[in-house]
């Protein structure tokens, strides 16, 4: 949906900042692949931490976009409480910034295109996720290499099941919130999706 501003229509606009490769190179090929009607507009920090992020996040929040969104990968934060705490006071000072949490990374997420239901199941770290993944992307592997062979937001969304990953990262989160000692891999890429078919309806 355009809105109106002085009697001219003004585009709206979706900023999302992830911290490496594997985010940017979602968002760019879905932007490319979905050709939506508003600006969806992929970063990456020159440094893949959270302060970095959350830096370039306000540089989008100040120019203007409508919607700023940071994808934050959660193993190494949980790990430390020193990172969780101050990953708290950024997300507490910060309100205007959406943050969209994985855990353990970005590619639960992609995972959840393939499972057939929620599930408890912890994936301690990437590792433990690529192993699975790969049981349905065979070559997966976080390189410009692979990107660049593979458009990986259209082959999730062909060959997975998307409507039912977002539906699953919806209700993990929702069991996580319970139940957090039982849940503890979980994704909330559904607030993404939620903006986007908010723009569009």
């Amino acid at each position: 949906m355009e809105r109106k501003v002085a009697n001219r229509m003004v585009r709206r606009s979706i900023a999302i900042i992830g911290e490496g490769l594997t985010e940017y190179r979602y968002v760019d090929d879905m932007r490319t692949t979905e050709r939506y009607r508003f600006s969806l507009v992929p970063g990456i920090p020159k440094h893949p931490d959270i302060d970095d992020i959350v830096r370039l996040a306000r540089e989008r929040v100040k120019a203007g976009y409508d919607y700023v969104l940071c994808l934050i990968d959660m193993d190494v934060i949980e790990g430390n409480h020193e990172k969780m705490e101050h990953y708290r006071v950024l997300k507490n000072e910060n309100p205007e910034i959406i943050f969209v949490e994985s855990c353990p990374c970005t590619e639960y997420w992609f995972l959840m295109h393939y499972m057939p239901g929620p599930s408890s199941k912890e994936y301690a770290n990437y590792d433990a996720v690529a192993q699975a993944l790969k049981k349905h992307i065979p070559n997966y592997d976080k390189t410009e290499a692979f990107f660049n062979k593979t458009h990986i937001y259209r082959k999730l969304k062909e060959n997975g099941d998307m409507a039912r990953a977002i539906e699953l990262s919806r209700e993990l989160d929702g069991q996580r919130t319970k139940e957090p000692e039982v849940y503890k891999s979980y994704s909330q890429m559904y607030k993404l999706f939620d903006i986007i078919e908010g723009i569009l309806i």
